[in-house]
């Protein structure tokens, strides 16, 4: 039987495993990697989020502009725009376009109001009534549409996205039509006729309800495809 001796004092010992130190760096080491993997992964999910973000709020502010571009392109329409149609030899048409007289804008430019006509061919009478007239608006950050006289509806979620702006500016042109006379007018009032082109610019701005960082703005211009004539000519 062989005796293990001790070994003697000074003599090198063989190093197994790790010691306290080399293991607390190592850990260190470990958690800085984590942490700049986890900061970046949190910041490609915030930025992937925001996208998202954008995009609904771009295509909520799209589908309204296009919305309010095909209502405003139908103002002053009417069913029997034969009776509007200035006659050779006629001092004046035999009657004004009474939708085309509707479009307004408000004071401050955030609301728009119009008319066109929605009759059936056998009971229209050229008149605009109440429900024959439409608008928009913003109310408490949200886009409403006004279908028939003050009945209001939302076209825009508050949940996804708050309208911050919304402005209809009118840039109507006013050209005279001496040529539908045969007379000059010599002096008198409202001669000779006046067409009125009616071209708009929609402004419209959003912010994201749950970022209010996240914030899209729009702007379309177009022209009304119904003009407004007005005035006589001498008899």
């Amino acid at each position: 039987m062989r005796l293990k001796h001790p070994p003697r004092a000074g003599a090198a010992l063989t190093q197994q495993g790790l010691s306290l130190i080399e293991m607390m760096v190592g850990i260190t080491v470990g958690m800085i990697v984590v942490a700049g993997a986890s900061l970046m992964m949190t910041q490609q999910l915030s930025e992937h989020r925001r996208l998202l973000l954008e995009t609904q709020v771009q295509q909520d502010l799209r589908a309204a502009a296009d919305l309010i571009l095909r209502e405003l392109r139908r103002a002053g329409a009417m069913r029997q725009s034969a009776q509007f149609v200035w006659a050779a030899g006629s001092p004046a048409p035999l009657q004004e376009n009474d939708y085309a007289k509707r479009t307004s804008v408000s004071p401050n430019q955030n609301q728009v109001s119009y008319s066109y006509s929605v009759d059936s061919a056998a009971a229209e009478d050229n008149k605009s009534s109440d429900q024959e007239r439409f608008g928009f608006r913003v109310a408490n950050k949200v886009l409403q549409f006004e279908f028939t006289n003050n009945n209001w509806q939302p076209l825009t979620d508050p949940e996804v996205l708050l309208v911050t702006q919304f402005s209809v500016v009118l840039k109507p042109q006013v050209l005279p039509l001496p040529e539908l006379c045969e007379r000059p007018c010599a002096g008198l009032a409202n001669c000779p006729p006046q067409l009125t082109i009616n071209y708009f610019e929609i402004t419209l701005s959003a912010q994201a309800k749950h970022d209010p960082q996240v914030v899209r703005s729009l702007k379309v211009n177009d022209r009304m495809r119904n003009e407004l004539v007005t005035g006589v000519c001498a008899p």
